[in-house]
């Protein structure tokens, strides 16, 4: 373990120096000034650099094959080995313990959100209703009051979009909101 920490040490003081030499000496180039002495030096740096991605490319890559490996040897000692381990099993019904039937009938399930039905029988029952309620007494279109109820809606519409005072009023109160976020206040007096 402790040589292959020096190791590790070792090949990041490389790794550092590299990278030192590698960014003066781009500069160099870039700038025009270099000959062609300093520009193969340039790029054989790359390469080492890139020589040694790769190593620890592989390095990593070897660890992650051994903890691969250690884990299938985990899920196959676990597995059993006759195949899946769970079982399809039917959804359990909902039961209620009580003394006796008449205690059952007397108390109930002793809570209020038992179902008594299912919501396709609700809903069958409702639809059942309405086909008596509609059977019985047609229905009839509404009276005149609604045309007149309608006209007065309009008209308060109206009279609220034309009222600038009450226009500004929410627009103020719109600004306020925006400044100033909810639980905003006296933050001193929180028991």
């Amino acid at each position: 373990m402790a040589s292959s920490r020096q190791a590790k040490i070792e090949r990041y003081k490389q790794k550092k120096e590299l990278e030192n030499k590698l960014a003066s000496l781009r500069t160099f180039v870039e700038s025009g000034q270099a000959d062609e002495e300093q520009v193969r030096e340039l790029y054989l740096l790359q390469v080492k650099k890139w020589i040694n991605i790769s190593f620890e490319e592989i390095e990593s890559i070897d660890q992650e094959m051994v903890i691969l490996k250690s884990r299938d040897t985990m899920k196959q000692s676990s597995a059993p080995p006759h195949g899946p381990s769970r079982q399809v099993r039917t959804p359990l019904k909902p039961f209620i313990l009580t003394r006796d039937a008449v205690q059952a009938k007397v108390f109930g399930a002793g809570y209020p959100g038992l179902p008594t039905m299912t919501v396709n029988d609700w809903y069958d029952q409702k639809r059942r209703e309405e086909a008596a309620r509609g059977q019985s007494a047609p229905q009839r279109p509404p009276t005149d009051t609604n045309d007149e109820e309608l006209q007065k809606e309009q008209q308060e519409k109206i009279k609220e979009e034309d009222d600038e005072e009450a226009l500004q009023k929410a627009r103020d109160w719109d600004d306020w909101k925006d400044t100033h976020p909810r639980g905003y206040g006296n933050r001193q007096n929180m028991g």
